[in-house]
């Protein structure tokens, strides 16, 4: 009864890791007259505020094309002791950056050799060289100034007075002290059209920050520096009515491009990167590129996978044919779970889950011939289908498990398309463990008559 309850769990794990791995494929046919258009596969469900979306494998640099960036870091400013620190927080800057920007998945590795610092950044999906280095690159570090105290306002040409760096002496306010920075609209009468803006909304600190020194400046500007410009962004006047806080939140005006304003926007609300960063190396692949080795690599793996059944086939018959059902649950249960983490597909972790396959197959080869070990021994049928799994556990075991503490060395100390595959070849020997010691041991007592002989 415990096979048969085995079998209905296996039949159940199956069928969902199939519906996860599917693309969409849309269902549309006619039933007594009524059109009936739905899809089976590719879903998406919400669960409290999350999206669990499975319409699609997330694809890598060198798969959906995109942008490869080596970034130098200047640590010279920083004591020792703090530099790999101040890597690991640019790191985390710049991945906030490129996800408000809209692109998912992207790939942050921190490289140190040495006084070399440097950030290796992936953007998969993404053309525009030029605005994911002004999005990546920059400081975006927002400064507060004020006038001097000894420069004459109004007695001084407005814009000599605000481009001149003598003129402005520093404050205690800046990016530090805002909670975001949105992209608003003003109407412009001149074009009659919406000039785009900046709003910041200050935390409660930098709320009286702002206030103190809107005070005493009412009637004069307050100049918004970015970075280490000499030049203001924007030197608004305070109003009166900004001073006594009947408006909520202060807006940076300029003459801002709706994509300029939104690039703004986003560097300010990521925050200011820690040290200053110079592109050294860039790359752009093409995502055609990346798709013609995607189907070649899809291609190869296939014909692969057809001999391999063919040859278990051939040399075990009915043992061959329960292990190619392990086999093709084994690859539907390892892409389900590539899809729900998800893990992000390049070539090497293509290349890291089809060896996978090879291990999963080698664990049923290693069984199967104990098994004829067993019965050319003279061990009756049903015991021999049980000794086998139970004595070539060992070999088994110590197989994976160095395979596996290899992954994870390559995982701890590999790059990118390192990484990418030790996690797959990682989660492969794991699913490769179950469906051999689980799915393919309950198959063949079931179907094999293993099920008689006593334990």
């Amino acid at each position: 009864m415990k096979l048969y309850l085995k079998l209905v769990f296996i039949s159940i794990i199956a069928t969902l890791s199939l519906l996860i791995t599917l693309p969409r494929v849309p269902l549309n046919f006619s039933i007594a007259g009524k059109s009936i258009n739905s899809y089976v596969g590719g879903y998406a469900f919400r669960v409290g505020d999350s999206i669990w979306d499975f319409t699609e494998f997330k694809q890598g640099l060198d798969i959906a094309g995109g942008i490869r960036l080596v970034l130098q870091a200047d640590m010279s400013d920083l004591p020792e002791a703090s530099r790999a620190d101040a890597l690991d927080s640019a790191a985390s800057i710049i991945e906030r950056r490129v996800n408000l920007f809209g692109v998912s998945e992207p790939s942050i590795t921190t490289l140190q050799s040495g006084d070399n610092y440097q950030l290796v950044v992936e953007i998969p999906g993404v053309d525009d060289v030029g605005a994911a280095v002004s999005l990546i690159g920059r400081t975006a570090q927002l400064r507060f100034r004020e006038l001097a105290p000894d420069v004459d306002f109004e007695n001084t040409n407005y814009l000599t007075l605000v481009t001149d760096p003598q003129n402005w002496v520093d404050t205690d306010l800046g990016g530090s002290d805002l909670i975001s920075a949105d992209v608003v609209f003003s109407n412009n009468s001149k074009t009659v059209t919406d000039a785009p803006s900046i709003a910041l909304n200050f935390t409660t600190e930098g709320r009286v920050k702002f206030s103190d020194i809107a005070k005493r400046n009412i009637n004069k500007p307050i100049g918004v520096y970015l970075d280490d410009s000499p030049f203001p962004l924007s030197a608004p006047v305070v109003s009166p009515d900004l001073a006594n806080g009947v408006t909520q939140n202060p807006i940076i005006t300029g003459n801002f491009s709706l994509e300029d304003a939104n690039t703004l926007s986003l560097q300010i609300q990521a925050g200011a990167l820690p040290v200053p960063v110079q592109v050294v190396e860039q790359k752009t692949v093409g995502a055609s590129l990346g798709n013609n080795i995607l189907h070649a690599s899809v291609f190869a793996g296939t014909v692969g996978l057809v001999f391999v059944l063919i040859f278990m086939l051939i040399n075990y018959g009915k043992l061959g044919l329960i292990a190619n059902m392990g086999l093709l649950i084994y690859i539907f249960i390892t892409l389900a779970i590539f899809k729900v983490i998800p893990v992000v597909l390049t070539l090497p972790g293509i290349a890291g889950f089809i060896l996978s396959v090879g291990m999963a197959v080698d664990a049923s080869i290693l069984i199967f011939e104990r098994i004829k070990e067993e019965v050319r021994w003279g061990t009756p049928n049903n015991l021999a289908l049980r000794f086998g799994f139970d004595r070539a556990w060992s070999s088994i075991k110590d197989a994976n498990s160095s395979s596996l503490i290899t992954a994870f060395i390559l995982f701890y100390f590999g790059t990118g398309p390192v990484k990418g595959f030790a996690v797959t070849l990682a989660i492969g020997i794991l699913v490769a463990l179950f469906t051999t010691l689980y799915v393919v041991k309950t198959f063949t007592l079931v179907f094999m008559g293993g099920s008689n002989a006593n334990s």
